[in-house]
């Protein structure tokens, strides 16, 4: 068997990297109850999706007076009122609409926003539009409510999102399922399982003090994790067709995690590409088309599971984009947004107000939702924990799933 020591470093750090850890040998603290066995996934829309596009004003003027080349026709969208409806491209979704299925919220965002990609993203992630909070708002929710579960959270991409930020957690963060493992020396193929075995070995020898058994335990978590993760997905099959882009992919993965007894409570899940400057139109109507077909085959895959009303998912950007197009076609760094809820167990309908199309700010739409107020709701009325300390402070709650104290009193 042949292992170097520069091997073994490199295989070290690849399995500490893979587990995206933090300091897990320190105690997680605050307990609450669990409400069952209810699932999150979120849905993460980079690049500040055109909200005025997704969820769309027909009933006012200013809409396609606004948007000379952009506005789409009446004749095309889907109406979900009189004065509002859905993207073409999003029809599987409104057929979920009209099952009471999704939950549309309008007009969210937070005081004061902010057009930097990078701080309003921070912003959502860790619900502080102050920047008090470091740690994110999932991350203190696992590190709250999830103790002991080594895989109670999951992220999908190749960089932990700030989200699970925290001091005490492992979340894992999932880029390829195939390259979550350890990685063996390649001229020692036929020794491969023995290089494992060793390892594990080295790892599961505690050293007595908090910094080398930091990394002792990560790479433990890690390894076994990757065991887990491979030994649920090898276990079930999809039950719906998904498309082959990178969201279906994603949510196909989480779709067979969940069908499994792995046990995970949130999954978090990205789509990118929504920066729409120039030319948006094209790029718009395929992301549309990309997310409702992703989330179709991701329901009918719940659905055949029997999980749909156990399983409820979020959409939501860092922030939405100017009402008025600009020169290129395209349109600049906005503000409110409209995010979908949706599952079994949502009440599925239109919630909160569009923001006024000719009473703006600065030519950008004032927000009339707080953006905590839907993370309290599904923090406290989906997941079964107090919002406050995960949130950051207490906010008003959306009646957004049925038997909750909100929607039993609407």
């Amino acid at each position: 068997m042949l292992i170097t020591r520069r091997s073994f470093l490199k295989g070290a750090a690849l399995v500490a990297a893979s587990s995206s850890f933090a300091p897990s040998f320190l105690a997680r603290t605050a307990h609450a109850a669990l409400s069952g066995n209810n699932r999150l996934v979120v849905i993460q829309l980079s690049g500040g999706n055109d909200g005025v596009n997704t969820v769309i004003p027909y009933g006012t003027p200013q809409y396609a007076q606004s948007r000379p080349t952009l506005a789409i026709p009446q004749d095309q969208l889907l109406p979900l009122d009189a004065n509002v409806g859905l993207h073409p491209n999003l029809a599987k979704l409104k057929a979920l609409y009209d099952q009471k299925a999704v939950a549309v919220i309008q007009g969210v965002g937070y005081p004061n926003p902010n057009r930097s990609h990078f701080q309003s993203m921070q912003i959502w992630q860790t619900s502080s539009p102050d920047s008090s909070l470091q740690t994110g708002w999932l991350g203190r929710y696992d590190e709250a409510n999830l103790p002991g579960q080594r895989l109670g959270a999951l992220n999908f991409g190749a960089l932990l999102p700030r989200t699970f930020w925290t001091e005490h957690t492992v979340v894992p963060s999932i880029g390829n399922l195939n390259e979550y493992q350890f990685m063996t020396d390649p001229r020692a193929r036929e020794d491969s399982q023995a290089q494992i075995d060793t390892i594990n070995k080295i790892f599961n020898t505690p050293i007595g003090r908090d910094v080398p058994d930091f990394f002792r335990q990560a790479a433990v978590d890690a390894f076994q994790t990757a065991a887990d993760l491979k030994s649920a997905v090898n276990g079930t099959k999809a039950t719906a067709q998904y498309p082959t882009t990178p969201l279906g992919r994603q949510l196909q993965l989480v779709g067979q995690l969940i069908g499994s007894s792995l046990g995970t409570r949130i999954y978090y899940v990205s789509l990118g590409g929504f920066d729409t400057h120039s030319g948006e139109k094209r790029v718009h109507d395929t992301l549309m088309k990309t997310l409702d077909d992703g989330l179709d085959a991701f329901v009918k895959d719940l659905q055949a599971q029997g999980n749909f009303a156990s399983t409820t998912v979020m959409t939501f950007s860092e922030f939405g984009r100017r009402v008025r197009e600009n020169g290129s076609g395209g349109t600049d760094h906005g503000t409110a947004e409209p995010m979908f809820v949706l599952g079994g167990s949502v009440n599925g309908g239109l919630y909160g107000a569009y923001p006024s199309m000719s009473d703006l700010d600065v030519g950008d739409l004032k927000f009339t939702t707080d953006f905590r107020s839907v993370y309290s709701s599904l923090v406290g009325d989906w997941l079964g924990a107090d919002p406050a300390p995960v949130v950051g402070g207490s906010f008003s709650r959306l009646p957004l799933f049925a038997g909750s104290a909100l929607a039993n009193a609407a």
